[in-house]
């Protein structure tokens, strides 16, 4: 009995090994499609900049426009839907649900901690929501948007800022 209780649970451990297998694989399979996505969208979002900065300079004869810098501007009055920072580097943008604190953070003066970028942007600052936002934030440093200078104060990594605006 015991012997068909061993070859039992091999075979379960042995499906479970499968399961495993089976589902690294298809996270694989997500992240690339994921990065393939992103990918997809930074290049129509410095496209969609490229453009309006083009029929900006195009059509400046007829019309006033406003110059405003992201670091001084609220980034819910920017024209269009443009990227509140860039990687100097590369052009890189960053992904679109990242872009409210980014922006913050390039219009502060000093490091920020995370409940300080929560009162800002979101509507509650209770724990739960300050520490969701953490680890977004600590993932934005993994990914080197951003920079922890010192423990729980987040600013913008060296090599990103604001982009040239139309």
């Amino acid at each position: 009995m015991e012997q068909g209780l061993l070859a039992l649970l091999k075979q379960y451990e042995e499906a479970a090994r499968r399961r495993v297998e089976e589902l690294r694989a298809e996270l694989a399979a997500l992240n690339e499609r994921i990065a393939a996505a992103e990918g997809e969208l930074s290049d129509l979002v410095v496209t969609q900049a490229t453009l309006a900065r083009v029929l900006c300079e195009r059509d400046a004869d007829g019309a006033e426009f406003e110059l405003v810098s992201a670091r001084d501007a609220d980034p819910d009055d920017l024209p269009g839907s443009l990227p509140p920072v860039v990687r100097v580097a590369t052009g890189e943008v960053p992904a679109e649900g990242d872009w409210p604190v980014l922006a913050l953070l390039a219009s502060a003066n000093t490091p920020l901690r995370a409940k300080e970028i929560c009162e800002v942007t979101e509507e509650a600052a209770d724990h739960r929501h300050v520490e969701t936002l953490r680890m977004r934030l600590k993932r934005m440093v993994r990914r080197e948007w951003l920079a922890e200078p010192s423990r729980g104060l987040f600013a913008l990594a060296d090599g990103v800022r604001a982009p040239d605006r139309p």
